[in-house]
Parts: C-alpha cells; structure tokens; sequence
C-alpha cells in the first residue's frame, strides 16, 4: 500500500495548475518546538512513539518474510512520503536498521526538537512493524542518532 499523505487529505488535483504540493515542515518544526518547551520529556516521547505507530499502520507489510523484503517495502514507504531510506540487517541479537536522508529541520527551526521528534517517530513505525512481523514482548526496539543517521535496533 503506498502511503500518499497529500492525496488523502486533498484528493487528486487533476486539472489544476502545476505547483509544489504544500510543505508541512515548518508546520510540524513548529509543533515540535512548541511541545518541546510545554510537554514533559516522557508524554512528549510517548505522543511522538504514537505518531510512528500510526503512521506505520499505513504499510501493512503483508507478505514480508524475509529482510530483504521489508527493506524494500519501508523504503517503498519513505520514499513516498520523502523520509529517507533504510538499510536492514541481521545481527546475532537484533535486527539492525540504519535510517538514513530523514527530513532535516526547516531553515530557522531549532534542529534539537526536531531530531528528537523525528528519532520517536522513526522507532514508533519500525517498532510496529517488527511487532507486526511476529515480535514477542520480550524485544524492544532502541533508536538513536549516529551521525546524520538514525540507528534502530530491535532485540534484546
């Protein structure tokens, strides 16, 4: 299933000019910000675990199975919405996703709520999805910025 944000809230456009589909960075580079200075670390962490959840909901990942398979799929997924790419591997205790191109904050946006927006967001959907894949309680996933990467491990 592709994930097309703008065609779901606007439908199609057919006949219309060409234009730039509307950017809603500085929209969500706002709400970032403002939650930052509001919201507690841990709700804040929680609502942005959530969002992932439901944005990940949109790939269902029916078929996957194998890591071949799901990378192809989630970078299906992120390229359509312009998130990036993801690299999957398997280690000996987890599963290793190396998230790369995410969208950097606006010009004039403070970068540090956006990247701690961006690295719950990102761990919410890939949690999803491993636990989608068969994940028992017993693994976690973990994201954390390496560089101008996001690095998820899901495992023990």
């Amino acid at each position: 299933m592709k994930f097309d944000p703008l065609h779901q809230m606007f439908g199609s456009s057919s006949g219309a000019p060409a234009t730039s589909p509307p950017s809603f960075a500085p929209l969500v580079a706002a709400l970032a910000a403002e939650l930052a200075e509001t919201v507690p670390a841990p709700q804040r962490r929680g609502f942005y675990l959530a969002l992932g959840r439901r944005i990940a909901a949109a790939e269902t990942l029916d078929g996957v199975e194998d890591a071949s398979q799901l990378a192809w799929r989630v970078n299906a997924f992120w390229n359509a919405m312009g998130w990036g790419e993801a690299e999957v591997g398997i280690e000996r205790d987890a599963i290793v996703v190396q998230h790369r191109d995410a969208p950097p904050a606006p010009e004039h946006v403070p970068s540090g709520p956006w990247l701690g927006m961006l690295l719950a967001v990102l761990e919410g959907a890939y949690d999803t999805w491993f636990r989608r894949l068969g994940s028992g309680p017993s693994l976690h996933t973990r994201a954390e910025w390496k560089g101008d990467l996001v690095e998820l491990r899901h495992g023990r």
